[in-house]
C-alpha cells in the first residue's frame, strides 16, 4: 500500500495527463453543508457490482434517502462493474482519495487490515439471520474501530455479498472434497480461503475477478468460489458446469469511504449520511437474500448442475474446513472468535 501521507495530485492533473486508473477517478469530496443542504462537490463511488445488484443498490440509494428524509442532496456519482480499476485498484484508491467510496468482501480487505479475519473463518457465519445479528453487535463495532484506527478509511454498514459461495468447476461433479483432487480454483489472496481449497484437495490461484472468466475459458485454472449472484453477472455458467453447496463461507460486503472525505460533511451531515447508508445497506440485504435463491434458479436454468451435499458429506466438506481455524487462522483473536460464537 503506497504511503498516504505522500502529496496526491489534483484532479485537474489526473485528468490532463490521463496517467492510467488515477485518470479516470475523481478527487475525494470536500462537502460541507450549504444554505441550500447540498453536499457542495460530488461524492465518486467505484464498485465492482453491476447497476441493480444488491451491493450497487447498497450506496446507490444513499441520496434519494438522503433528499426524501433530510432534505439533504447530493450528487452521487457511481460507477459499476470495476470501471475505475480492479478490485485491489479501487481499495487502494480509495485510501489514496482517488475516489470517496468503495467495498469489496472482507477477505479482500485482508492485506489491509486483519480485523474481520473472524467473519471469514469458515463456517462462522452459519445463516442470515446470524450475519444481520453479527454486524449489529458490539464485536463488530469494535473491530470497526479497531479497523479505521489502522486505515484513512470511514466504515459504512456492511451488506451480504450475495450469500454463500458455491464451489463451482468445469470437470466434474464434487459431491465430497475427495472428488476435488487437484482442480485450481481461482480465489482472494485471504490467506483463509488459500488454506480452506487446499484442505479440500485444491489448488487456490489467487487472481483479480475481472480476470477470472478468460483464466476459467483458457484452462488457467478449472473453478471459482463464488456466490451465485456473480456467477451468473459475470457470465461464469459460460465457463463453468458443476456446483457444490459446501456454504463455507457467507461473503460479507464491507463498505469504506474516505476519511478525508467524511472529516469535510458538517456534523449534522454525517450524522444523515450514516443514518441514510444504513437504510440503503438494510433495502440491499432485503433485496439480497432473496436474490440468492433466485439467480440459483438462473443458474440452473442455463444448465448448471447445483449439488447440496448430504449430512453425511457436508460433513466431510466441514471438517477440513473449520480445520483451517488451527492453521491459516490460528492469528485471529481467540477472545473474537469465542464472541462471535457466543452469538449464536
Amino acid at each position: 500500500m503506497r504511503d498516504i501521507l505522500t502529496p496526491s495530485p489534483t484532479r485537474r492533473t489526473l485528468l490532463r495527463t490521463g496517467g492510467g486508473l488515477a485518470a479516470a477517478l475523481a478527487a475525494p469530496a470536500v462537502g460541507h453543508a450549504q444554505a441550500a443542504r447540498k453536499i457542495a462537490k460530488p461524492i465518486v463511488a467505484g464498485l465492482n457490482a453491476k447497476v441493480g445488484d444488491p451491493t450497487y443498490e447498497s450506496i446507490a440509494r444513499i441520496p434519494k434517502i438522503l433528499k426524501e428524509k433530510y432534505s439533504i442532496e447530493l450528487d452521487l456519482q457511481v460507477h459499476p462493474s470495476s470501471t475505475l480499476g480492479t478490485d485491489l485498484q479501487q481499495l487502494e484508491a480509495v485510501q489514496m482519495g482517488y475516489i470517496d467510496i468503495t467495498s469489496n468482501v472482507t477477505a479482500q480487505f485482508s492485506s489491509f487490515s486483519d480485523a474481520f479475519a473472524f467473519a471469514d473463518l469458515p463456517y462462522a457465519i452459519p445463516s442470515w439471520e446470524f450475519f444481520r445479528r453479527l454486524v449489529a453487535s458490539d464485536l463488530w463495532k469494535q473491530q470497526v474501530e479497531k479497523f479505521e484506527a489502522k486505515l484513512p478509511l470511514k466504515v459504512l454498514p456492511p451488506v451480504g455479498g450475495g450469500g454463500f459461495r458455491i464451489l463451482w468447476n468445469n470437470k466434474r461433479a464434487l459431491p465430497q472434497p475427495a472428488a476435488v483432487d487437484g482442480l485450481k480454483f481461482r480465489t482472494t489472496a485471504s490467506p483463509l480461503e488459500l488454506q480452506l481449497i487446499r484442505n479440500w484437495g485444491g489448488n487456490p490461484t489467487p487472481m483479480a475477478f475481472t480476470e477470472t472468466y478468460n483464466a476459467l475459458a483458457n484452462g488457467v485454472v478449472d473453478g471459482i468460489h463464488v456466490q451465485p449472484i456473480w456467477t451468473y453477472s459475470f457470465r461464469m455458467q459460460e465457463v463453468v458446469k458443476y456446483g457444490t453447496e459446501a456454504k463455507a463461507i457467507f461473503a460479507v460486503q464491507f463498505q469504506v469511504m474516505n476519511r478525508n472525505t467524511w472529516e469535510s460533511l458538517a456534523a449534522d451531515v454525517q450524522k444523515a449520511f450514516a443514518a441514510a447508508a444504513q437504510e440503503a445497506a438494510e433495502q440491499a440485504n432485503v433485496i439480497d437474500e432473496a436474490a440468492e435463491e433466485t439467480y440459483k434458479g438462473k443458474l440452473r436454468a442455463a444448465g448448471m448442475q447445483i449439488y447440496a451435499p448430504s449430512a453425511a458429506e457436508m460433513e466431510a466438506w466441514r471438517k477440513p474446513g473449520e480445520a483451517v481455524w488451527d492453521s491459516a487462522g490460528k492469528s485471529v483473536d481467540r477472545n473474537l472468535v469465542q464472541a462471535m460464537l457466543a452469538l449464536r
